[in-house]
């Protein structure tokens, strides 16, 4: 005859409940990484706000440099090719890679994505 308490397998009691001490230095713990990860949020949108005016500021720079080029050149002047009356556009949009903008990087693609539908092309 086999007694019960043999198949049984043994295990290892866990007890789920933290003491005071544990729960205070893990809530410390999650406080820290709160504070750090607000930090380099902030960081992130200063050096964001950076680069949107240095963009802003350069973003006229050279749109008529082509134009200038080719009227001051006799030679560019005289291969220039003959512009069509509607010209085509070229939408280049600029994305960034720094920490935390994906909110900005989904901004510019909607507003391009809302521009080629409003201009149907």
């Amino acid at each position: 005859m086999l007694a019960t308490s043999q198949f049984i397998v043994p295990t290892q009691m866990r007890s789920f409940a933290a003491s005071e001490k544990e729960l205070k230095h893990r809530m410390k713990t999650v406080n820290n990484i709160r504070k750090i990860t607000k930090a380099m949020k902030m960081v992130a949108t200063s050096k964001m706000k950076a680069d949107l005016k240095r963009l802003l500021d350069g973003k006229n720079f050279g749109v008529s440099s082509v134009d200038m080029m080719f009227a001051s050149d006799k030679y560019m002047k005289d291969r220039a090719p003959n512009a069509p009356s509607d010209p085509a556009e070229l939408i280049v949009a600029l994305t960034s890679d720094k920490g935390m903008c994906g909110s900005i990087n989904a901004g510019i693609i909607r507003n391009v994505r809302d521009y080629i539908n409003e201009n149907g092309r």
